[in-house]
């Protein structure tokens, strides 16, 4: 596809569906997947903690392999299809195990089937991620797509907001229509309802969203995207390709600053549902994070635009600078506080719009560095380099989090003491900015600019002609 040729607003919507079931796993794994299995479920915080880390060391493993397989791949639908239509089924069973268990569930159990999860996960994420670096070439073209994609990321991320909210203002006895006027008051005029005793309802209904949308959003990409095959032919095995890697300081730069947000958010997410419930005093959650990502939905055309005229590495700085002054202010709330909570997780979601997509574009960038040093083109191991670091990021800074409030004396469910509630409130406010202070800073003298990036592209078109 000629860099000059802008892709198809179909094209684009077409790919990023796909990303609304991937996001609708994800915001229950963050925020209820734990607090369920600690207090319904039953098994210790730091056991939960121990058994995500296990799970998630499989990923280091399986991430890279997969990554150049996928790049290695041909078939007469494309090479990142075909495993995209594998990973599927794989992901819709383990999610339909890991969300609606039976009574009786053993530790073993839950290490099963999470393994499963991250597997099916990587095997559709990892060509998911490269498709779409290799729709287009061009700078603002990939913001487009990745922008389009993190807008059905927020689509998926309000379902699943939505899912339980509707499960946390339904009672005996309400009307569909009554239940819908609940969902609005909760959303729009902030008012709280009772919610004991619904998780195990909230997490079967998102875990059957994710079965039905999962397959439908993956049936329409591999039908109405072009899954296009490079020019460069060249093949770099998996240890070179790894080397190379290794020795180019801006993908090093761009995968460690990914590797510090993704820690700092999920050290927060980890401990989020518990924060709002218990610290603020919201039962009605879900109302909350529909609300948050309404604000992110609405935001990404800002910081589209605002990548455009600042560059999106500055832009990015903005969202970082945004998200931790909101979370340091958090720190001062007290039970009760809820509409000071509102307006600050309101600009919080208004800033996860550009948290989401401008790292990713970012990445689509280096891809062309890489390519013009090395002859290849492998997005698809770039991308899962980007998995991995995510992953494990992710991993330890759940881990991290889950270990820290249980050796406070926290136990989910229960009264908890003065000073295991306070060591909530410092984690959740202000642990992220142990991660996001480095971030910002790698950030803000970020070199690969728009003029730089046009430069490169030109360079790359000659060595291919």
């Amino acid at each position: 596809m000629d860099s000059a040729q802008p892709v198809k607003r179909n094209t684009i919507l077409s790919y990023g569906g796909l990303s609304t079931p991937l996001a609708m796993i994800g915001y229950p794994i963050a925020i209820w997947l734990i607090p369920f299995y600690s207090e319904v479920v039953g098994i210790e915080l730091y056991v939960l903690a121990n058994i995500l880390l296990l799970a998630r060391f499989t990923d280091v493993i399986t991430d890279p392999i997969l990554g150049q397989l996928g790049d290695s791949t041909k078939t007469v639908i494309g090479r990142r299809k075909p495993w995209i239509i594998l990973g599927v089924p794989i992901m819709m069973f383990a999610i339909y195990k890991l969300f609606i268990p039976g009574a009786e569930v053993s530790i073993m159990y839950f290490v099963i089937w999470m393994m499963l999860m991250y597997l099916g996960s990587t095997i559709i994420g990892i060509p998911y991620g490269a498709w779409g670096a290799e729709i287009s070439p061009d700078y603002h073209q990939r913001s487009r797509i990745v922008s389009g994609r993190e807008g059905w990321t927020l689509i998926g991320l309000l379902i699943s907001a939505l899912i339980p909210l509707a499960i946390e203002v339904s009672g005996n006895g309400l009307s569909v229509g009554e239940s819908i006027n609940r969902m609005l008051q909760a959303v729009f005029l902030f008012q709280d309802f009772s919610t004991s005793g619904k998780m195990r309802d909230i997490l079967g209904y998102m875990g059957m969203g994710i079965i039905l949308l999962l397959p439908l959003f993956a049936a329409l990409a591999i039908w109405k995207v072009p899954d296009p095959m490079p020019k460069v032919e060249k093949k770099i095995p998996l240890k070179e390709g790894l080397k190379y890697a290794a020795e180019n300081p801006l993908l090093v730069r761009i995968l460690l600053i990914i590797f510090l947000v993704i820690a700092g958010e999920s050290f927060r997410n980890t401990l989020s549902l518990w924060f709002v419930r218990d610290v603020i005093g919201i039962e009605t959650v879900g109302a909350s994070y529909a609300r948050y990502f309404i604000a992110g939905f609405i935001a990404i055309p800002f910081w589209l635009w605002l990548g455009k005229t600042i560059g999106k590495h500055k832009a990015f700085c903005i969202t970082l600078i945004g998200t931790g002054t909101v979370s340091f202010l958090c720190f001062f709330l007290e039970n009760g506080d809820f509409k000071y909570f509102h307006i600050l997780f309101l600009l919080k979601g208004a800033c996860f719009g550009g948290l989401q997509f401008l790292p990713a574009s970012m990445l689509a960038d280096v891809v062309d560095l890489d390519s013009l040093k090395t002859g290849g083109r492998r997005a698809g191991t770039f991308f899962a380099l980007n998995g991995m670091i995510a992953k494990v990021s992710s991993m330890l800074a759940v881990w991290a989090a889950a270990r820290l409030i249980d050796a406070f004396g926290f136990v989910p469910g229960t009264e908890n003491s003065d000073s295991a509630m306070m060591a909530l409130r410092v984690f959740y406010c202000i642990g992220c900015a142990a991660f996001f202070l480095p971030a910002l800073f790698l950030t803000w003298f970020y070199p690969l600019t728009k003029e730089k990036h046009i430069e490169l592209r030109k360079d790359l078109e000659e060595q291919l002609n």
